[in-house]
């Protein structure tokens, strides 16, 4: 069965406008991405990207300039970066099947090969502006789990782009965050409640908190039952890799069904996510890892 053309899109949120980088360039991007982790990397390598683009790049984000930041003697004005992949159905550009894969920031930028055909690699974190973003307010000195959690999500940027969903919800508090400084340390410090009962993570600029047993939206689980290579068992689950498929998600639920190793059939929880993919080459992959569930 032949496969349908390749979408892989970047989109970088530059000051004079969006600026797209599509599959017409030779793109490679890896991604790696874990449920209970609190940033998520992209290396994105594009050949031949226009003069002005490239030198604007290479000047604002180099090495120097994030031991700088990171450092905080100097302030960084952070480039958002969308990554979206799948495919095109059909011989046109209208109809696609894909998802969003990754919503970051641009943290370096390197050369990676010289004229004629000139490279870069732009590497990128998931909330990499929390590591510089102090809170702004103190959360309440008493207030309920739920609301704190929406205190978090305002402190963190999300707005309403949160879900708390937990047995949790109604119970005080007492002085939550007081020891934390950068809206980086929130987000362990809810994982830090009631666990291992509640899991806490940030998906494509979502706020996620649940009870760990609802997690998983039974209503939505990829079956999978096309591997490359033969997919195997590690000391926490599973390890598979198939071709890109856009509804596989971080923390839902995929069935498995391999001819070759009919001893893991059946459904797991996606705790770690990799993606291989090129607009060129030959890989377009996804690589997963899961657990059984609870």
């Amino acid at each position: 069965m032949p496969l349908n053309r390749r979408l892989l899109k970047v989109t970088l949120a530059m000051p004079g406008g969006d600026v797209i980088i599509d599959e017409s360039l030779q793109l490679k991007v890896r991604i790696h991405k874990a449920a209970l982790s609190t940033q998520n990397r992209a290396a994105i390598e594009v050949t031949n990207l226009n003069t002005q683009l490239r030198e604007q790049l290479l000047s604002q984000f180099t090495a120097w300039n994030k031991r700088q930041v990171e450092s905080g003697r100097t302030a960084q004005n952070w480039l958002d970066v969308k990554i979206e992949a799948g495919y095109y159905i059909g011989l046109d550009k209208k109809n696609t099947q894909s998802s969003v894969i990754f919503v970051g920031q641009v943290a370096l930028v390197e050369p990676t090969s010289p004229p004629p055909n000139i490279g870069v690699r732009l590497t990128c974190y998931s909330r990499q502006i929390d590591k510089t973003t102090f809170i702004t307010e103190r959360a309440p000195y008493k207030t309920t789990f739920k609301k704190y959690v929406e205190w978090a999500a305002g402190q963190m940027g999300f707005g309403t782009s949160f879900i708390c969903d937990t047995s949790y919800n109604d119970v005080e508090i007492l002085n939550p965050a007081r020891s934390i400084h950068t809206v980086a340390g929130l987000l362990p410090d809810i994982q830090s409640y009631y666990r291992p009962d509640v899991a806490a993570f940030v998906d494509d600029n979502v706020l996620i908190v649940k009870d760990r047993s609802a997690v998983i939206n039974k209503d939505q689980v990829s079956l999978l039952d096309r591997f490359i290579g033969i997919p195997g068992w590690t000391e926490w689950g599973v390890e598979f890799t198939v071709m890109f498929d856009p509804t596989v998600r971080l923390a839902q639920a995929v069935f498995l069904m391999s001819k070759m190793n009919r001893s893991l059939n059946g459904a797991y929880v996606m705790m770690e996510i990799e993606y291989d993919l090129t607009s060129r080459d030959k890989a377009f992959y996804l690589k997963g890892g899961g657990s059984p569930p609870a």
